[in-house]
């Protein structure tokens, strides 16, 4: 009985190979999204921080001088948000690009698989009727053998 061979196993090894740098991609976007998310959230943290700060000094007489340096940081910390969270909007775009590329990749390597798969069950059906046609050869010489003795 012969082995099976599928004709384009290093067409799909490509494929899988590319798949896998497409999935790596993939997660590394996704890491760096996570990193410019918390980065995020560490600016908005500091800024409603300093928020909080700036109402309770405001009860306290002769503030103007800690009000004017407040509302600054408070303007510079608010464009750090707003950069930040542009970062965080282009990276969310970056990460939608290389889940496209790695979808495109997997269903590229899966349409090799599925035809890896039909053409092995072609095989396995092949080899299956040729191994009864041989057994019934095998039965139908034994009973003819049988019946000249």
């Amino acid at each position: 009985m012969k082995k099976f061979a599928f004709r384009l196993q290093r067409v799909l090894k490509l494929r899988e190979a590319h798949e896998k740098l497409r999935l790596g991609e993939f997660g590394f976007e996704q890491k760096r999204l996570l990193d410019e998310q918390s980065r995020l959230e560490l600016f908005q943290g500091e800024r409603e921080l300093q928020i909080r700060d700036a109402r309770s000094e405001q009860a306290q007489p002769f503030s103007v001088w800690s009000r004017w340096i407040n509302g600054r940081y408070l303007e510079r910390i608010g464009r750090v948000v707003e950069f930040q969270e542009t970062r965080v909007q282009t990276q969310e775009q970056m990460v939608t690009v290389a889940r496209n590329r790695y979808t495109e990749a997997r269903r590229d390597t899966r349409i090799l698989e599925m035809l890896r798969e039909k053409k092995m069950d072609e095989w396995t059906r092949e080899t299956l009727r040729d191994e009864a046609k041989t057994l019934d050869e095998v039965g139908s010489r034994k009973t003819d053998a049988e019946e000249t003795c």
